[in-house]
């Protein structure tokens, strides 16, 4: 009598199991990330009032910078050639700026190799000059978790600070007011660069976007 329940009990567990549906294995795997998704993101830098200032893009190897000069927005392509340069150019293919990297950091050059600006970068500096000497530099200072920016002969233009209660970064002036802002959760001497406007504001952009994107 036990042997024939345990027998209709094997069998009953039997049907169960056949009836039970077969998983695939050709399920479709989860939804892929997008290009975008997957790629670096991108940095926008704006106005208080929300107008764009400068938008740095990577794409692979190469950035795209859009910046306002003036009130007219520009976008270059920063492309790495096999030398190892970075040429910039605009929408016609024309190069107008080159980064050549250093160990120490780049250089910003005309397409025909003139020197504009020589940037040195440290762990806690930056210094931006218009000589190979490094001679009178701007210099980005990280000092406390904020980056003081300061003109040649150490004169404070401004700072750059993380806001966690408004989950942003702000570029203030010497005076404290907030010029620039960024929805970053870090600061970044790139942002720092802003403040530099005897720079023109294509080299500035450049400037910021290899910091933010570096190639070296």
């Amino acid at each position: 009598m036990k042997k024939s329940i345990f027998i209709a009990l094997v069998l009953t567990l039997a049907c169960y199991r056949d009836k039970r549906p077969m998983q695939s294995s050709s399920a479709a795997p989860p939804p892929a990330r997008s290009s975008a998704a997957a790629g670096a993101p991108s940095i926008t830098l704006t106005s208080t009032d929300g107008k764009p200032v400068v938008e740095i893009t990577p794409s692979g190897s190469d950035v795209i910078v859009s910046f306002n000069d003036n009130g007219s927005q520009q976008s270059l392509r920063g492309h790495v050639r096999e030398n190892g340069k970075r040429k910039y150019a605009g929408s016609d293919g024309k190069v107008v700026v080159e980064v050549k990297p250093s160990e120490e950091g780049f250089k910003v050059r005309t397409a025909d190799g003139k020197l504009l600006w020589k940037i040195k970068k440290s762990e806690d500096k930056v210094k931006i000059s218009d000589n190979e000497e490094n001679r009178n530099p701007y210099e980005l200072k990280n000092k406390e978790g904020k980056i003081k920016v300061y003109a040649p002969a150490d004169r404070l233009l401004g700072e750059v600070k993380y806001y966690g209660d408004k989950q942003r970064v702000e570029v203030k002036d010497a005076a404290g007011h907030e010029l620039f802002r960024a929805n970053a959760l870090q600061v970044q001497p790139s942002f720092g660069v802003a403040l530099l406007d005897r720079i023109p504001a294509r080299e500035r952009a450049i400037i910021m976007a290899e910091l933010a994107a570096p190639l070296h």
